[in-house]
C-alpha cells in the first residue's frame, strides 16, 4: 500500500512538470502530424501544385537525422527549458512564412525546411528528458502522459481549425496555429523547472570526455539492438499514416466503415500508451517490450487473411494501434535506464533517427511492392515478418547490462 502511495505520489509531486512537457510537446512540432492534411487541398486547389509535387514533403522527415542529434546534444548540455525556448519562439515564425506564400511551392518547401530544423527543438527528445531527470518511480506512466500530448492537442485542435479555415481561410488558418503553438509553448516553459545538475555537469565536461561519449555509444550492443528494434518495428509504419484508409478498404472494409476504424486506431494509440506506461514500472522492461510491440506482427496477419470480417479487421486494428502507442513509452524508458542522464536526449535522438530512418526504408519497400503486385497483401506479410524481428531482438536486452555511466544515479 505504501508502495502504491510512493507511486502515485511520483506523479503528484511532478505535476508542474508533466503538463510543461505536455504542452509543449503537444504544441510544438508534433501538433503537424494532425494538421498538415487540413491545408493540403487549400493550397492545391488555389496554386494548382500538383498531389506528387505536395507529397514530397513527406521527404522533409529525413532532415530530423541531422536536426535531432544537435538538439538532443544541447539540451542534454544545457537543459531543456534554454532548448525548447528556441522551437517554442522560432515555430510561430514559420508558420507566419507559410501564410505570406504567394503560389511558388519551392517557398513552401523552404518554409518546410526551416520548420522541421527550428521544429526538432520541441520534439521528445527534448520534453521527455525532463521525465527521465525528475521522475523515477512512476516513469512509465510519466512518458506515457507526456507523449499523449500531440494526439490530444491534434484531437482538440484539428477540428477547430478545419472550420476556422473554412470561415477565414487557409491563412489565417497558418496565423492561428503560430498563436497557439507559441501561447502554449510558453506555458510549457514557464512551467518547466530550473536547469537538473546532470546538464550543468554535462556543460562542465572537458570537451574530449563529451566527444567520448559518441565513442560509448557506439560500442554498446544495448545501443545498436534498441536502434536496430526500433527500426524494423517502423518499416511499415507508412501504412498507418498516408495508407491506412488504402489499405483498409484493399483487405475488404467499406469506404465507410475503414473512417471508422481510423478513429479506433487512435484509441488503441492512447490504451496501448498508458498501459505500455504502467506495465513498464512493474515488469521487467524487455519483457513488456517484446510482448507490446509483437502485437503488429498478428495485426497485420489478420488484416492481411482472407477473413474479412469486421471482428477481425477491429481486432487488427486494435493491436496496430495498440503498439504505436507504446512504442515511444518503450524507447524512452529504455533510454533512461540503461544510459542515464548525461546522454538522454542525444540517444533519445538517435532513437528517432532509426524510426524515420526505418518509416522512410519502409515507403520506398511499399512503393516496390505495390508496382509489383497492386495490392497491400505481400507487404502486409512482409510487415508481420520484420516487426516480429524487432520485437524479439528486444528479448536479448535482459541478457545486457546498462550501457550508460549514469544509469544508476538516474534511477
Amino acid at each position: 500500500m505504501a508502495e502504491d502511495r510512493s507511486y502515485w505520489a511520483d506523479i503528484s509531486a511532478n505535476w508542474r512538470i508533466l503538463l510543461g512537457a505536455t504542452l509543449g510537446l503537444g504544441f510544438g512540432l508534433g501538433l503537424n502530424a494532425y494538421t498538415m492534411s487540413l491545408f493540403g487541398p487549400r493550397l492545391i486547389a488555389e496554386f494548382g501544385w500538383t498531389k506528387s509535387e505536395f507529397a514530397l514533403v513527406g521527404t522533409f522527415s529525413l532532415l530530423m537525422l541531422v536536426a535531432q542529434p544537435i538538439a538532443g546534444r544541447l539540451a542534454d548540455r544545457h537543459g531543456v527549458r534554454a532548448v525548447a525556448a528556441v522551437g517554442v519562439i522560432g515555430l510561430p515564425f514559420t508558420f507566419l512564412i507559410y501564410a505570406t506564400l504567394a503560389g511558388d511551392i519551392r517557398h513552401f518547401y523552404l518554409a518546410m525546411l526551416v520548420q522541421m530544423v527550428v521544429g526538432t527543438f520541441t520534439t521528445t527528445p527534448i520534453y521527455s528528458r525532463l521525465v527521465a531527470e525528475r521522475i523515477v518511480r512512476a516513469r512509465g506512466l510519466a512518458f506515457a502522459i507526456v507523449m499523449s500530448g500531440p494526439p490530444l492537442a491534434g484531437f482538440v485542435v484539428a477540428p477547430t481549425l478545419d472550420a476556422y479555415i473554412t470561415a477565414f481561410g487557409w491563412r489565417h488558418g497558418y496565423l492561428l496555429l503560430g498563436g497557439l503553438s507559441l501561447v502554449f509553448g510558453s506555458l510549457a516553459l514557464l512551467l518547466m523547472p530550473a536547469r537538473h545538475p546532470s546538464s550543468i555537469q554535462q556543460a562542465s565536461r572537458p570537451r574530449a570526455q563529451r566527444r567520448g561519449d559518441y565513442v560509448t555509444i557506439s560500442r554498446s550492443a544495448m545501443f545498436w539492438l534498441i536502434f536496430a528494434g526500433m527500426l524494423l518495428i517502423n518499416l511499415p509504419q507508412t501504412l498507418l499514416t498516408s495508407q491506412f484508409k488504402l489499405m483498409l478498404v484493399d483487405g475488404g472494409a467499406g469506404a465507410e466503415t475503414a473512417a471508422r476504424f481510423i478513429s479506433l486506431l487512435a484509441v488503441g494509440v492512447l490504451i496501448g500508451r498508458f498501459a505500455c506506461g504502467l506495465a513498464l514500472d512493474r515488469l521487467p522492461t524487455h519483457l513488456v517490450a517484446a510482448v507490446c510491440l509483437a502485437l503488429p506482427a498478428m495485426g497485420f496477419l489478420l488484416l492481411a487473411s482472407p477473413f474479412d470480417s469486421t471482428p477481425m479487421l477491429l481486432a487488427g486494428v486494435i493491436m496496430l494501434g495498440f503498439a504505436q502507442g507504446s512504442e515511444g513509452d518503450i524507447v524512452a524508458y529504455l533510454v533512461a535506464r540503461h544510459f542515464g542522464l548525461d546522454v538522454f536526449s542525444l540517444v533519445m535522438s538517435l532513437m528517432i533517427g532509426s524510426m524515420v530512418l526505418g518509416s522512410s526504408m519502409g515507403a520506398v519497400l511499399l512503393s516496390i511492392s505495390l508496382g509489383w503486385f497492386d495490392n497491400y497483401v505481400p507487404f502486409m506479410f512482409l510487415a508481420s515478418g520484420v516487426t516480429m524481428a524487432g520485437a524479439l531482438l528486444f528479448l536479448l536486452l535482459g541478457l545486457l547490462p546498462s550501457a550508460g555511466r549514469t544509469a544508476a544515479r538516474s534511477g
